[in-house]
């Protein structure tokens, strides 16, 4: 079960991983100092223990390297988020797509419960 587009929540959280992702997004051409805040935004995604899966982005509806969204996951969610059900959660596109796996995505609860 895919999640609706219009369910997508900005992403405004102040944490580390936030923080990050704004510096990410203020560049706009992938430079080298923007290469280097994507692997730092990774290595926070890993010590904070984000779940890393595959997915289709037509379901996530997140395409870029480090766009990132929140989402009130549904109750009735199957698949990868299924375990994030009635809880809201930060998603991350970490990239890296082939035709047979999908993007790689990174997920991990932010505390709101989704109503």
């Amino acid at each position: 079960m895919g999640l609706k587009v219009h369910d997508q929540i900005d992403d405004s959280i102040d944490d580390e991983v936030g923080l990050c992702l704004r510096k990410l997004h203020a560049n706009q051409t992938w430079t080298a100092e923007k290469i280097q805040l994507l692997e730092q935004l990774m290595a926070l995604t890993k010590r904070e223990r984000y779940m890393r899966f595959t997915g289709d982005y037509r379901d996530y509806h997140l395409e870029r390297k480090g766009q990132s969204c929140l989402y009130d996951v549904p109750l009735n969610q199957r698949g990868a988020l299924k375990k994030f059900r009635g809880k809201r959660i930060r998603l991350i596109c970490e990239g890296a797509w082939n035709q047979y796996a999908g993007r790689h995505f990174l997920a991990k609860p932010v505390g709101s419960q989704a109503k």
